[in-house]
């Protein structure tokens, strides 16, 4: 799309209007045609890609503004590599990670790989937001055996958009949509902070990231440029905090701890 609706006046703007003010426009911006959340994507120029600068949007079905299409590589892992898991331990039905009553636990010497499990879960509550209401339970260790969450796994699966009081300063398992990316730099490379929006970073939920973070981050995910998490579905293992001003914000303390799916320009 080559323009976007400011949601605060309704106007139509530019990517030239964008780029003059991000800070302005960015998590405020919808399709003109479906009304769906939209965001800046830059221009770019290389010898395999030349791409102006557009805007990019979850289009409803039939949208005639629609350019998104889902990466071939649908669950990103640090290897790129097709999404796998373990075998369950042999203790537990062998019927699939989150699809069997005694789902495998996540982490301990003999569970699946935390991020490897978090992956699939994101790829099953994206085809199904109710995936994780069909009496599935979740069992939780650190790597030192130590029990972080048992029960129901309905209890512990929260959409940003769910997020209230009563998940704050508890881990619970937090999925939802990333809009916009907006990295904050500061004289000291150390203060410097990664946010990932949901949508207006003034009033609705982030994912804070500190810079050792978002170096780990960056390296896991081989991530070339940090703009591809804009538009990407995300899933976290992490706590929920809460901002004077009534904003929510998502903390994990490795990246191991959050998956992406992302998407491509088509």
């Amino acid at each position: 799309m080559q323009q976007a609706r400011f949601l605060t006046d309704q106007r139509l703007i530019n990517t030239t209007d964008y780029l003059s003010a991000a800070e302005r426009y960015r998590g405020l911006l919808l399709c003109p045609l479906c009304g769906e959340k939209a965001w800046f994507i830059k221009a770019v120029n290389s010898d395999s890609i030349n791409r102006a600068a557009c805007f990019g949007a979850h289009h409803q079905h039939g949208c005639e503004a629609a350019t998104l299409r889902l990466n071939a590589e649908d669950d990103v892992n640090p290897s790129h590599k097709a999404d796998t898991v373990r075998e369950p331990s042999t203790r537990y039905a062998p019927a699939g990670l989150w699809q069997s009553i005694k789902a495998p636990q996540l982490g301990g010497s003999d569970g699946y790989d935390v991020n490897s499990a978090l992956r699939q879960l994101l790829s099953h509550l994206c085809r199904n937001a109710d995936f994780a209401a069909q009496g599935q339970k979740l069992q939780l260790l650190a790597a030192s055996g130590r029990e972080l969450m048992a029960g129901k796994l309905a209890d512990y699966v929260v959409h940003v958009n769910d997020i209230s009081d009563k998940h704050l300063e508890a881990l619970y398992i937090f999925w939802g949509r990333i809009n916009n990316v907006n990295e904050r730099e500061f004289d000291n490379p150390e203060d410097d902070e990664l946010w990932l929006n949901i949508g207006d970073y003034r009033k609705e939920p982030s994912v804070f990231i500190d810079a050792d973070l978002r170096r780990s981050l960056v390296k896991r995910f081989n991530l070339a440029d940090l703009d591809a998490l804009s538009g990407a579905d995300f899933i976290l293992l992490g706590h929920a905090g809460k901002s004077a001003h009534g904003k929510f914000t998502l903390h994990i303390a490795m990246s191991k701890y959050i998956a992406f799916r992302l998407y491509g320009i088509g």
